[in-house]
């Protein structure tokens, strides 16, 4: 059990004063078994909690005493969900290693099943064993359907494009950089979790999302923002140019804009349900209360809730798309024509629910509501149980996670109805206060925002009618469509933001998606992405007999615009002007006016010229950024552009020195001053070459693992052991070839060595090792990667396949 000294310093509280009767200390001795298997963290957060509650009234203790079981249950829940200790996820460092680590064990399957790609093995065998690894986590690549495979695969109707989804699965399995970008997004909704379990996200303290969450949230946005001001869309052939943050401000990304489109295509929807004779509802979908963390009273504090069972945002979001689609279904299958918009918004403690505006026949309209409140309460009907004796005839307890409100035209719009949920989810326009936050219609929108996109929770949806994607790719074309009269009265209504048209002359709101007149013209681009897979890009729209591309091809991301060379780009690197695009609001903001402290060279790397030297300043430059600053890829990008990175203390950018490389500048002020005394540039080499060394021996082991591997599998027939030593030689990387050959040699030797010890020992004789003569200290220019740096692969392989046929007799 955690030491009580050592809780009460940590928490900052005299705890064991503050429990001074028998019966508090019996208590304080329950909670500090309950909260003795937590990370430290979330046990000093919990216990401050609990003293907290425990201390405010003598009613309060048993409440607090539940508290703290209840939510030390949740987090040790969502803690042991990890594979690995949760301290060892704490850092980029610690997560770039483990993904490494598991990318490798993958791998290591993959080589075995397949003994390093020489036998083929069944698809749906391999992909489950590779994907074992990854299943510990909860990770899954985009995979195929495997229903009926054994039949499918007897008769020959499995296709390509099955295959290569298997492919893709595999190689996403066996990258170390899908692995860390699974744990970065699985490690922040996991801190996130943990916040909302302990109540630092509810109403009073943080509604949507915790402080934490919100602060990296607007900092991605800012470095976002300045590395959008940085960099140019060109067209070359066409000569054209767009600074990015143009584009981007014109695309559906600007909230204004979308905001302005999902009115129009709201307001599109009502009159055509108006022309038709469509009765349109408001429905709110609210999950069941075992799903929320924490209750909001209508006076007074936001309260733990007893029912959660530590189900977070995503959770619960995916419970509520089960039962719409199960929903859906009994619609279509009882005939019922429905379409509209759904909206997703959080409650105060992050929890979604769900607002429905959906249209349908007068005559559909009790059945739809029926089948759809059946499936809303699905589960967990007795929490809506009236108290006894108080059920009276026209009881309608179901409300709480089930409304309804039949739109009458009368009173107002059906778009005017849902425009205040479609605002305050976007961009808080003409919201003046959000009583879920309480707090102002700006500042909660941009929480929500915030919710969305730690959760990766869709916030709109349409229900029903043509796809948007057709009608944002005709708005590109300005021009009249010839010869093409249907063609040309759908473009128009796209052009001039006439959903209603737009829908009719799509046909309808239930018409298949294959049967629309107007369909996507895609481009099919082979083996476009990392993982070797084609990439289908819009390239414009077509019908039966026309077609438009609505798209330039040859567009490239720069940060020079046409006619600018990178010379005349970085000459205004000398002065502050050249960072004056930047908005000095942002954290990674322009320092343009006003006195600034000197710049100071902070790229540690300024002993030397030699050209190896300066291939490798840019990474360490960058690894330095990540461990001493604390920057993100993001913001490390945005430095790359141009930008300057300003946390209040002292300012950081980097400039392209034509001698010395890629230099890092510090801004120093007083308290930049004193860490730079804390911290001197011997002390980084020295962490730089651990981190080398560090590197150096992991790829030592795994190419001696692979050796071992390598001879255990194969026979000790000639033929075969080449082939094999030939085909994983070939495998590895141009620098690490000689190397592998190397450590090869090395395990030869090893095992030449043991069988001789064992035939001594068999024989009863004494082994007497071979005495060899040291070998003399490698000049680091002699290297492999020295040899080749100027050659290409092709002399690379023949010159090393020489040493291999000297060594091995190949």
């Amino acid at each position: 059990m955690m030491d009580l000294e050592q809780a009460s310093r940590q928490a900052g509280i005299d705890i064991p004063a503050l429990f001074s009767s028998a019966k508090a200390k019996a208590d304080l001795n329950a909670a500090m078994r309950c909260i003795d298997d937590l990370p430290e963290d979330m046990a000093m957060e919990v216990l401050r909690e609990f003293v907290r509650r425990h201390r405010r009234s003598t009613s309060g203790q048993r409440h607090a005493n539940i508290w703290i079981r209840q939510r030390s249950s949740a987090l040790r829940q969502i803690v042991r969900r990890w594979p690995v200790p949760i301290y060892h996820l704490n850092t980029d460092l610690r997560r770039a290693a483990i993904a490494k680590e598991w990318a490798d064990r993958c791998a290591g399957t993959l080589h075995q099943m397949t003994e390093f790609g020489r036998v083929q093995a069944d698809s749906k065998a391999l992909l489950e064993a590779v994907k074992y690894h990854a299943d510990q986590w909860g990770f899954c690549p985009v995979l195929p359907s495997f229903d009926h495979y054994e039949q499918k695969l007897a008769d020959g109707q499995l296709s390509d494009a099955f295959f290569d989804m298997v492919a893709g699965a595999l190689a996403r399995l066996v990258d170390d950089k899908w692995w860390v970008r699974q744990l970065e997004r699985s490690w922040r909704r996991h801190t996130e979790h943990a916040a909302i379990i302990m109540g630092k996200v509810k109403a009073g303290t943080s509604p949507y999302i915790s402080h934490k969450a919100m602060q990296e949230y607007k900092q991605r946005k800012q470095a976002n923002a300045a590395w959008l001001n940085s960099v140019y869309a060109v067209n070359e052939q066409e000569q054209l140019q767009i600074l990015l943050a143009d584009a981007v401000g014109g695309s559906i990304a600007n909230p204004a804009v979308r905001r302005a489109e999902l009115m129009v295509r709201m307001r599109g929807f009502e009159d055509l349900a108006e022309s038709q004779g469509y009765v349109g509802e408001f429905y709110t979908w609210t999950a069941p209360s075992c799903f929320h963390s924490w209750k909001k009273a209508k006076k007074g504090p936001a309260y733990a809730n007893k029912k959660y069972k530590g189900n977070d945002p995503r959770e619960t979001q995916k419970y509520l798309c089960q039962q719409w689609a199960k929903c859906r279904s009994k619609l279509h299958r009882e005939e019922v024509e429905l379409f509209g918009f759904r909206v997703v918004e959080p409650h105060h403690d992050g929890t979604p629910h769900w607002h429905l505006l959906l249209f349908f026949k007068p005559e559909q309209l009790r059945q739809a509501r029926s089948i759809m409140r059946r499936y809303a309460l699905e589960h967990h009907k007795d929490e809506l149980a009236p108290p006894k004796g108080k059920k009276g005839p026209r009881h309608n307890g179901y409300r709480a996670r089930f409304d309804f409100k039949t739109i009458d035209p009368n009173k107002g719009s059906a778009t005017g109805y849902i425009a205040k949920y479609i605002a305050k989810n976007i961009d808080g326009a003409y919201v003046d206060y959000d009583h879920e936050a309480e707090s102002g219609g700006q500042q909660g929108a941009e929480g929500v925002g915030a919710w969305a996109s730690m959760w990766g929770i869709r916030q709109f949806q349409q229900i029903g009618g043509p796809s948007v994607t057709v009608w944002r790719e005709l708005r590109r074309l300005k021009e009249a469509v010839a010869n093409d009269e249907l063609f040309e009265r759908i473009r128009h209504s796209a052009d001039a933001s006439n959903w209603q048209n737009f829908v009719e002359f799509m046909g309808g709101t239930n018409c298949r998606r294959a049967d629309r007149p107007l369909q996507l013209l895609k481009k099919l681009e082979a083996e476009a992405n990392c993982y070797g897979e084609d990439v289908k890009r819009i390239v414009g729209v077509f019908s039966a007999s026309h077609f438009e591309t609505t798209r330039i091809e040859g567009w490239a991301i720069s940060k020079y615009g046409l006619g600018e060379t990178p010379s005349s780009a970085e000459g205004s690197e000398g002065n502050l002007s050249g960072f004056s695009r930047l908005s000095d609001a942002s954290r990674v903001g322009s320092l343009s006016g006003g006195s600034r402290a000197p710049w100071s060279s902070d790229n540690n790397c300024t002993e030397g010229s030699k050209p190896a030297e300066k291939d490798r300043k840019p990474a360490q430059v960058e690894e330095h950024l990540r461990r001493v600053f604390g920057l993100t890829d993001t913001d490390i990008a945005s430095l790359r552009a141009g930008a300057v990175f300003d946390d209040g203390e002292q300012q950081i950018k980097l400039r392209h020195d034509p001698e010395l490389g890629l230099q890092l500048l510090v801004s120093q002020s007083p308290k930049a001053e004193a860490w730079a005394d804390e911290r001197s540039n011997k002390e980084y080499e020295a962490e730089l070459a651990a981190a080398q060394r560090d590197e150096h021996a992991a790829r030592l082991r795994q190419l001696r693992r692979e050796a071992y591997q390598l001879l255990d599998a194969n026979d000790k027939e000639q033929g075969d052991l080449q082939s094999a030593i030939t085909t994983w030689w070939q495998s590895q990387p141009v620098q690490y070839q000689q190397q592998a050959l190397d450590t090869l040699a090395d395990v030869i030797d090893k095992q030449q060595t043991e069988q001789k010890m064992l035939a001594a020992f068999e024989a009863g004789r004494e082994f007497v090792a071979e005495e060899k003569e040291p070998a003399e200290p490698a000049d680091p220019r002699e290297t492999a990667w020295t040899m080749f740096a100027d050659l290409d692969v092709a002399t690379v392989r023949a010159q090393l396949a020489e040493a291999m046929a000297e060594r091995f007799g190949m």
